[in-house]
């Protein structure tokens, strides 16, 4: 071998082993997390724990994440950035936002079972204060004011408000419900009920007992609070008062 094939020797060996360290620090910076999203997740694996969710739907989350983040840290993209505070990652992850017809369906419920409370309390109310005055109309519609005519005609209602909020709103998942049906549908909410209402009024005995005047405030009063409860936790906005 020359001498000038010897002094290429170590120069061509120091490139290549300088090459090999580029190549494996680009291989080891691609497949570990940066010391700041490596302890986001360690606390996050930590938070995880103290939570009841299964150790396959931990595991699932902790990968998908930390694949996430070996993809977006190479933009200078922090946990932090992408997932807010651990205990805020957590609470998303334990108790998941309602998709949109999730809510839309548990809406339905609540609005209903609100304007059921309201329909009920504005009878017993009317009928509380009628038994007071015992004039001849409250004689006259004992079927009416029976507290089983008084629930029934109630619930029916509250589901036929729910379901009229929901035809007369702009748009429900995107489509727009035209004018003429929304009109329909509150004629027929209407009569359905009016038969409901003539219906449970017929009833009179013991299957539809009317209580005393005080009773109905009573019971008023008591649902008039848990109405109010109902909206403060659910935030409802959608019912007639």
């Amino acid at each position: 071998m020359s001498e000038s094939e010897t002094s290429k020797t170590p120069r061509n060996a120091a490139a290549g082993a300088k090459q090999a360290q580029a190549a494996e620090r680009s291989v080891h910076e691609a497949t570990e997390l940066t010391k700041r999203n490596a302890e986001y997740m360690r606390q996050m694996r930590k938070s995880l724990d103290a939570t009841a969710l299964s150790g396959e739907k931990k595991t699932a989350v902790l990968n998908e994440m930390t694949s996430t983040l070996l993809a977006e840290q190479g933009r200078g993209t922090t946990a932090r950035q992408l997932y807010g505070t651990v205990q805020e990652r957590t609470e998303e992850i334990v108790n998941p936002k309602k998709t949109p017809v999730e809510r839309q369906k548990a809406n339905y419920w609540v609005t209903a079972l609100d304007n059921g409370l309201m329909l009920f309390m504005i009878f017993c109310l009317m009928y509380g204060i009628m038994g007071f005055i015992g004039t001849n109309a409250t004689k006259n519609s004992a079927g009416a004011n029976g507290i089983t005519a008084i629930l029934i005609t109630s619930a029916i209602g509250g589901l036929g408000v729910a379901k009229l909020f929901e035809y007369l709103m702009p748009a429900k998942d995107g489509k727009k419900v035209s004018l003429w049906k929304k009109i329909a549908w509150s004629v027929l909410a209407i009569i359905v009920w009016m038969l409901v209402f003539t219906t449970m009024s017929m009833i009179q005995g013991p299957l539809n007992p009317v209580l005393p005047g005080i009773a109905y405030l009573i019971i008023a009063v008591v649902v008039f609070f848990a109405r109010m409860w109902l909206k403060r936790r659910f935030n409802i906005t959608t019912s007639m008062f």
